[in-house]
């Protein structure tokens, strides 16, 4: 057993090969992932690693193993739980499809075009690629790749597999050196046919921001910036809750940016406050919850639970620091249903009393935002506060599966596939869920003159409620005496 590494210049595995990577992985998912049969039961989990081992029985290369590989991944439907290549399959002479996509009223634009065909200006209609129409190829990388959307939820599968859509396409298919296009210019309703060459990685940056230099997002993390006087209404941008520096194990530096930010709220008089979580794909537990005290009314938690398999522990004791099993016991203890549960999960975080936000609060989120900006946004809701504009969170409302994670690398074709091994459970009432994630009051699409002009669309529609005083969970005024600071 264990065939050996497989190499750039041999990219086929033998059934036997195939058949002992697929064994390893379902060991892995078996003893290590918290929530296997949770979205699907395990006896159809089972009857898809069946089905995929037996119908291996010829030698199969790399990609087809990889898209043989997929269906075992999203049919656990978590967003934490992730199908990646083997190392430098992606690298730096890989080749991108050259466009950034969105869509608007069920047809596919270029919004930003680095071929070197500049007559493809933005709002452009893209029809089809090598052959495929723009809806077959969204459809199949949403459903292959459910990264950043838990259960059935399309928000984030939608949103994922368009803004990064160049990624996903080489993912899926492949390094490729030029691709067939049929298109419609703007205004024009000619279909039109080219070949455009695909650039790489290095190319397509560079082309980008001598194109669009103009519209580069250079907005800092936990940016505040006013945005109408008249109704004193600021934007907070909370695009990561990961901190700006790389070993900073508490976390301070996110801490201090989050309280600058709300001292300028603060000495700008805010009264209506937007938080701007598109596309914030999560980040560190801790930072949410200080993120919340700024405007939570009285004491509250995060978590209700936090559990892992037995299994996960091995995977945080190391052997060679006899300090970290002694941590690990100070961490967690026997749930009584043969795995761990964290000591600490029951811990409160006070409001704060300086600084507290008590006006309006209105979040514009998408299906990109996921994992931490969903126990944000479930928090709020459960709070009964907040406006909510956009379109469902990627995440669920009742918590989800994250906080530690392990990622395996299969033996043979040196497949990488990241495993949860917790069990967040948010401390939330499930009866004031206002569906599966944290569903919008206000839904709002993306226009084709919205994706002619680059708008903000969101915070156009957002600034509009507040104008026409609109509020749908107003502010609540209970807070204690004391608070930390």
């Amino acid at each position: 057993m264990g065939a050996g590494f497989l190499s750039a210049s041999a990219q086929t595995l033998s059934p036997e090969q195939a058949h002992e990577d697929l064994l390893f992985l379902k060991h892995k998912l078996d003893i290590l992932h918290p929530g296997l049969g949770y979205y699907t039961p395990k006896a159809r989990v089972e009857q898809i690693f069946d089905s995929l081992y037996n119908h291996i029985n010829a030698p199969v290369d790399y990609l087809g193993f990889f898209h043989h590989v997929s269906p075992l991944i999203s049919t656990l439907k978590d967003g934490h739980t992730n199908l990646n290549h083997r190392k430098n399959f992606i690298d730096k002479s890989t080749r991108f499809v050259p466009f950034y996509i969105r869509e608007a009223d069920g047809k596919y634009y270029i919004s930003h075009n680095m071929s070197a065909d500049t007559s493809l200006r933005r709002g452009t209609e893209l029809v089809t690629l090598n052959g495929r129409t723009l809806g077959d190829l969204h459809r199949l990388l949403m459903d292959v790749d459910r990264s950043g959307s838990d259960g059935d939820n399309l928000t984030g599968r939608k949103q994922w597999s368009l803004i990064q859509f160049a990624d996903y396409y080489a993912s899926w298919f492949g390094s490729t050196d030029s691709i067939a296009v049929q298109y419609r210019l703007p205004t024009d309703t000619l279909l039109r046919q080219t070949k455009l060459a695909c650039p790489t990685a290095a190319t397509f940056r560079s082309v980008f921001q001598k194109r669009y230099r103009n519209e580069i997002d250079r907005r800092p993390n936990l940016s505040v910036r006013m945005v109408d006087t008249l109704t004193r209404t600021a934007v907070l941008r909370v695009s990561t809750f990961m901190g700006p520096k790389k070993y900073d194990p508490l976390q301070i530096a996110f801490k201090k940016k989050l309280k600058q930010a709300f001292q300028q709220i603060q000495d700008q008089k805010v009264e209506n406050l937007i938080l701007d979580v598109q596309n914030n794909g999560g980040g560190v537990v801790l930072n949410s919850a200080r993120l919340l005290q700024y405007w939570m009314p009285k004491p509250f938690r995060i978590m209700e639970h936090e559990q892992m398999k037995v299994a996960a522990r091995r995977e945080l004791v190391n052997r060679w620091n006899p300090l970290s099993a002694i941590q690990f016991s100070l961490l967690y203890k026997k749930d009584g249903y043969g795995g761990f549960s964290e000591r600490a999960t029951r811990r409160q975080y006070r409001p704060r009393k300086h600084m507290a936000f008590k006006g309006n609060l209105y979040f514009l989120m998408n299906g990109g935002s996921f994992s931490a900006t969903t126990s944000v946004l479930s928090k709020t809701l459960d709070a009964g506060m907040g406006t909510y504009v956009g379109e469902a969170c990627g995440g669920a409302y009742w918590g989800d599966f994250a906080g530690h994670f392990k990622t395996v690398t299969l033996p043979n074709s040196r497949l990488q596939v990241r495993i949860p091994l917790k069990k967040l459970t948010h401390a939330v009432n499930p009866g004031k869920a206002n569906g599966f994630n944290v569903e919008p009051d206000f839904t709002v699409g993306r226009t084709y003159e919205d994706v002619l002009s680059g708008r903000d669309y969101m915070l156009n529609y957002t600034l509009n409620l507040i104008r026409d005083g609109i509020v749908v969970r107003k502010p609540l005024t209970t807070r204690p005496l004391q608070a930390l600071r």
